[in-house]
């Protein structure tokens, strides 16, 4: 082929362009994210990973999916109506995906976050995305709860961190009919984002092809929605769930931890996700994973892979690659990016795994 033959083919093949939807509003940009599968740092492994791209999402992050999924419930419901008031409980990452949703609905968001954590959790970089998003937030005061709790280890004073941003919700919300509280940890809605949007796309990109899936538990809609998807179509998908060594959420609903602080603080017994999940026998096993090592795989997805994802999506790839070692050469491995890494410069270089 000559080079004016070759060029002109070239020009007829750039005329070709992907016809590309205009959306109405950005909300139509949550999810059908890219599906990539990773390369050098599974180099001489023998491992198929496949990693979820959902620190692409509008606001940074997979709450996304599950905050348009609530918010729309609620409306459909008439829970939530024009004039209205979102309130949330959040370690980070919901925070900003409800300040996005709501805002962009026009909704005032109210948004709880403990002014202390485990580690070297320090969550200014997620307020600020919050407060870009309209979102008003209001650090939580574990002080006039210090006769209770001066004398639990760290990892329980975190449980009760949780169980304080959800009495105040409560409260508000059992005090004035305009406010909503999703409640993120026991809002099926949740886990019915992932099973009808995330895990079907997982599905549709590897043709039905999944062996193992993992994912951080956190709240568990991420966890528990995808793999009922994935295991509708193959009841053989290995399920492993990922937790931080200081927060083993999992744990605290397994012991009883959790309904405990909701007695002493007064919230009334509620369903968590990761208590349905359980009952439904996932996940197949938890893999706890340090600060460290998060951290590290972090670094390592921006420099060898060129993906800017947070802490959280590095403890899910330091899992994802164990399983597959286990499951062998053919296996196709899927796992998820989170969230972005701007969201945990303040923490920097110490930056925390926390879900």
């Amino acid at each position: 082929m000559s080079r004016s033959e070759e060029y002109t083919g070239l020009v007829q093949e750039s005329t070709h362009v992907r016809r590309m939807k205009v959306m109405s509003n950005a909300l139509g940009l949550i999810g059908d994210t890219p599906l990539l599968k990773l390369g050098r740092i599974t180099k001489g492994l023998g491992v198929n990973i496949y990693v979820k791209c959902e620190h692409l999402n509008p606001s940074g992050s997979i709450k996304d999916r599950m905050a348009l999924r609530m918010v729309e419930e609620a409306e459909n419901g008439r829970r939530l109506k024009p004039g209205g008031t979102i309130i949330e409980q959040t370690s980070g990452n919901t925070g900003p995906a409800l300040a996005f949703v709501g805002g962009v609905k026009g909704y005032e968001v109210r948004l709880f976050i403990p002014s202390k954590w485990t580690g070297t959790f320090n969550p200014v970089d997620r307020i600020r995305i919050m407060g870009f998003f309209g979102g008003e937030v209001e650090a939580l005061d574990l002080a006039e709860y210090e006769g209770i709790l001066k004398n639990l280890s760290d990892e329980v004073k975190a449980a009760a961190a949780i169980v304080v941003g959800m009495k105040r919700c409560f409260e508000l919300e059992r005090s004035d009919p305009k406010v909503w509280w999703p409640n993120q940890m026991c809002n099926v809605n949740n886990a019915l984002a992932h099973r009808d949007t995330t895990g079907r796309e997982i599905l549709d990109q590897l043709q039905g092809r999944v062996d193992g899936w993992v994912a951080s538990i956190g709240t568990g809609g991420t966890l528990l929605g995808v793999s009922e998807a994935l295991r509708r179509e193959d009841k053989a998908v290995r399920v492993v769930g990922v937790e931080p060594a200081d927060a083993p959420f999992l744990g605290w609903v397994r012991d009883g931890t959790i309904h405990r602080f909701l007695d002493i603080f007064g919230v009334p017994g509620m369903k968590f996700l990761t208590e349905t999940m359980l009952e439904k026998g996932l996940p197949d096993e938890v893999v706890t994973v340090t600060d460290g090592d998060a951290r590290e795989m972090a670094y390592r997805l921006c420099r060898d892979e060129g993906l800017f994802c947070g802490i959280s999506s590095g403890a899910n790839v330091v899992a994802a690659i164990q399983l597959a070692k286990r499951l062998g050469r053919k296996a196709n491995v899927v796992t998820v990016l989170v969230d972005r890494r701007d969201r945990y410069f303040s923490e920097h270089p110490a930056e925390h795994y926390v879900v």
